[in-house]
Parts: structure tokens; sequence; C-alpha cells
């Protein structure tokens, strides 16, 4: 029984998906499903307790046959692996909206000319669709670096990719680490650009690995904040809407 229950855990990665956000009817499975295949995301289709990979899009949903169509890989080998292996775990953003879900992979298919994989569809489905708090894009360019100290060991250095006035979304291009859900990061420091360095105290509440157009991947670590004063409070606010003011006058500029 432990065995099964870590092998579950393995394979949905983090084990920290909010309750909240779990759908199980069938009809809102189908329509985000639906949604996802009318603007193709690329998805990423986990397997063999998440050690392999392929990238692949939803290109149909058949309800009434209860089957998902998705999108052959790549590499042939691998989509031979994940047909052996016969389930995944499929992984992507939509409108920056998390979703996550498993299906059984059942066995190649044809799809309006093309190859694909039929799958059923899933029973659960995790739609992070609402943040309690505001949520904004760092830039790529000037990275925001966040320092978080490693005991007898220099800082480890992570890139910040969103900030709210809830917590930060990381980085580890380098896969270096890898930390437990509920570890409390103390005394970390993130440098904001014209604004300072905020010392402050996060909690990792997911991590997981997040692939690349070329086929690598990167370590993402979400993280809330811990007993954030108003004072430090108000210093991210400011920097959020001076990063939204700076990003609109170049959506203008465009």
């Amino acid at each position: 029984m432990a065995d099964q229950a870590e092998e579950k855990k393995t394979e949905l990665f983090d084990g920290g998906d909010d309750e909240r956000f779990m759908l199980t009817s069938p009809t809102a499975i189908s329509n985000v499903l639906l949604d996802l295949s009318k603007r193709p995301d690329i998805l990423t289709a986990y397997f063999n307790h998440g050690k392999e990979y392929i990238l692949t899009a939803v290109l149909a949903v058949m309800p009434e046959r209860n089957l998902l169509v998705l999108d052959y890989g790549a590499d042939d080998k691998l989509n031979q692996r994940l047909l052996d292996y016969g389930r995944a775990v499929c992984v992507t953003k939509h409108d920056n909206i998390s979703i996550k879900f498993g299906c059984n992979i059942l066995q190649r298919a044809k799809f309006q000319e093309r190859q694909a994989l039929a799958a059923t569809l899933p029973e659960t489905l995790f739609r992070q669709q609402r943040r309690e708090f505001f949520r904004v894009s760092l830039p790529l360019v000037n990275v925001v670096k966040c320092h978080v100290p490693q005991a007898e060991q220099d800082d480890l250095v992570l890139n910040v990719v969103d900030i709210s006035c809830g917590g930060v979304g990381l980085l580890d291009p380098r896969r270096q680490f890898n930390p437990e859900l509920g570890t409390l990061l103390q005394g970390c420091r993130i440098e904001l650009p014209d604004t300072g360095t905020l010392q402050l105290d996060l909690v990792v509440r997911n991590s997981f690995l997040q692939a690349q157009n070329d086929g690598s991947q990167i370590r993402r670590i979400g993280c809330a904040f811990a007993g954030l004063g108003v004072d430090k409070n108000s210093i991210i606010q400011r920097y959020i809407h001076r990063v939204q003011i700076e990003q609109k006058a170049l959506q203008n500029r465009d």
C-alpha cells in the first residue's frame, strides 16, 4: 500500500494540488479540454513516474466515446515507451492558468490524416482558475534574482519569474534545488531593480519540472511569503505597479 501511495505521489509530482481547483464533472472537464483544442498550447505529457515525457497538444475531445486525441510526439521511441507504460500526466498553462490531468494512453490513432495518440478522458482535472493576489510576470532580461541561504554553502541563486503580494514563482535552470512542500526558506533576499533588496521568508507551495521549447527541463518552484510585514508588502505593490506601467508602455510602442 505504501508503494502504491508513493507511486501515485511520484506520478502527480508534487501532491500539492488545491482541491478547490479540482474538477470532477465530465462536462466541465470536457469543456476545459475543448478550449485547449481550439487554441492548442504545448502539453508536457509525463510518464514513467515523471522520468520521461513528450511534448504534445489536444487535437480533439470526444465525450460520447470517452476519448481524448493528443498530438503524436516528435520521438517515435518515446511515443512507444509511453504507449507501453499506458498512462501520462499532462501539464500546461492556458491563459496563464495552470492545468494538469492524468489519462490512460490507449493506442496510436489517425486524426485528420496525421499521427495521433488516443487516450481516455481524465476523471479529474486540476485547473487553478483564480489567484488570491494579482500576479505579474517579470521580464526575461535583467532577471530578478532570489538568494536562498544554504547551510555552510554559498547562497543558491534562483530566477524570479513572477511576483505578487502573496508570493513568487522561481526558476532553477540547473535543477540544483528540489525542496519538499512546506519547507520554510528563511532569510531569502530578492533584489528588485530600482527598488531595493527585500529580506524575507518563503514557504514552498509547489515544485515541478517544466519543459522548454528546446526539449530541456527546468524546475519551477512556487513559494508563498511567510509573515510579510506591511512595509515590505507596500514595496512589492509599488514594484508591481511600476512593472505594469513599463510593460504597458512597451506594448503601446509595438
